[in-house]
């Protein structure tokens, strides 16, 4: 009997004497552990890990960014302020704030000042003298769906880390757009892109003005119907002589335009009056052959796209040929191309766009970029010219999920010299349904409703009977 006892005491003290220790070693892995900020971002969309472009951005901050959330004690936005600490995780140079407006009206009023003005659920990027106030529907794009408006992707990164740029930027790039030539008018939507990325759009009528001004980052035409005038024509030549940037953009038209022509040429290139038919299928959108899916070809410009495997949508684009005879000075490079199963067409009388005996072959370069000039020598005139100004429609730009207003802003940046592209996408809303047959179901249910319970019990009866034998 005294052994039994004794071998009864010795169990249980080793038994109260384990759990300690597994509670001791519990409660240190645990403070050690939560010394360390270690979160791994499972969503399906990577909502709360910040883009390369993110990070870079931060990487070159050398100035203080203080981002301030207007919400009530205890109610803020668990989503935008997760990913707002992700921003101050990155780097030391951005705070975060939570401020409640109702309780510090005195601190909303100083913001009050700006385009937006901030309330309940803002949020406000502030750096020295500038700042910029996000409304809490901005990180959130809405798009038409069978006449529905129904949310399509989360902005917060893309809001918060152009705002960022934005208030630690000395000078926001002004883009002049050429006007007085029945040019076609830029959408809304694409303003505003630019404009949370930090461009400033202006027209700009050469005739009112002795020369370019000096404080353009470039020069946009977008699809004039006129040509140039011979005193616009030698603006813009002395423009780019001295190291300016433009964007020329062309549609298909039967009038002459023998000053833009030649400015064109006097940069090697060449827009021809045709359009291109894609042969393609893959190359093509809804079996349209005059909607291209064109091919990108290796450039700074284009990197970003191939990398997020975002395809363009261009309708009736036209040829562009890059001319034999050129200045040794032009580094000319295609951007954008058709297939191998393609050709332009400029005669319809058949009433055919299939290929016809005499209709030149492709592919065909769309949209190219030029350089003129050594790049340690003085500083270099830049030049994208695309085929086609229905990248900028808003139908097409939704047909290609963005791919076409970010290949403009692109455009922007490289012309620019931007140090880091500041293109950050929204992310997609996805919806992950895990699709099982009703035979796995039955087996998850066996195993989850009656053999994991069935063998937590039988390991508790086991146990039980041992120690009833002691």
């Amino acid at each position: 009997m005294n052994d039994s006892r004794f071998r009864l005491v010795r169990y249980g003290g080793s038994a109260a004497l384990l759990v300690a220790l597994v509670v001791a070693v519990l409660v240190v892995l645990n403070l050690v552990v939560g010394s360390f900020d270690f979160r791994l971002d499972l969503t399906a969309n990577k909502l709360f890990s910040l883009s390369t472009q993110s990070q870079q951005l931060l990487k070159q901050l050398d100035r203080d960014v203080t981002i301030y959330a207007l919400y009530r004690t205890g109610r803020q936005n668990q989503t935008v302020s997760e990913v707002i600490n992700q921003y101050v995780n990155a780097s030391d140079r951005v705070s975060f704030e939570i401020v409640d407006p109702l309780l510090n009206p005195q601190f909303v009023e100083q913001y009050k000042g700006g385009e937006v003005t901030p309330d309940l659920g803002s949020v406000i990027v502030a750096s020295g003298e500038r700042f910029m106030v996000l409304q809490p529907n901005d990180f959130v794009n809405y798009a038409y769906y069978y006449y529905q408006m129904l949310p399509e992707s989360i902005a917060i990164e893309q809001q918060i880390t152009s705002a960022i740029a934005y208030v630690t930027t000395d000078q926001v790039p002004v883009v002049y757009r050429l006007v007085g030539h029945n040019e076609v008018e830029l959408s809304s939507s694409f303003v505003d892109l630019a404009k949370k990325e930090n461009y400033r759009i202006e027209d700009l009528d050469l005739l009112t003005v002795d020369a370019v001004p000096d404080d353009a980052a470039m020069v946009l035409l977008l699809a004039p119907e006129k040509d140039l005038t011979e005193v616009e024509d030698q603006k813009l030549r002395d423009y780019l002589k001295n190291g300016g940037r433009m964007i020329i953009i062309l549609d298909y038209t039967l009038e002459e335009r023998p000053y833009l022509d030649g400015l064109l040429a006097s940069y090697g290139l060449r827009v021809e009056k045709q359009f291109v038919i894609e042969g393609d299928n893959a190359s093509r959108v809804t079996n349209n052959p005059f909607w291209l899916i064109p091919k990108y070809k290796d450039h700074a410009l284009t990197e970003p796209l191939v990398a997020a495997r975002h395809l363009m949508v261009m309708p009736v684009a036209q040829p562009v040929t890059i001319l034999q005879a050129r200045r040794a000075s032009l580094r000319i490079e295609p951007l954008l191309t058709s297939s191998d199963n393609s050709w332009a067409k400029s005669n319809f009388e058949d009433l055919t766009y299939n290929w016809s005996e005499g209709d030149p072959v492709g592919p065909f370069n769309v949209a190219v970029s030029v350089t003129d000039g050594d790049e340690y020598g003085p500083t270099p005139a830049k030049l994208v010219v695309i085929s086609t100004s229905g990248v900028l429609v808003d139908q097409f730009d939704q047909l290609s999920r963005g791919a076409n207003t970010d290949f403009i802003i692109n455009s922007f940046n490289w012309l620019n010299e931007a140090k880091q592209n500041i293109t950050v996408r929204p992310k997609p809303f996805k919806d992950t349904y895990l699709s099982i047959t009703y035979m796995q179901q039955l087996i998850l249910a066996g195993v989850f409703v009656v053999a994991l319970p069935l063998l937590v019990f039988l390991t508790g009866f086991i146990v039980w009977k041992r120690r009833r034998s002691l």
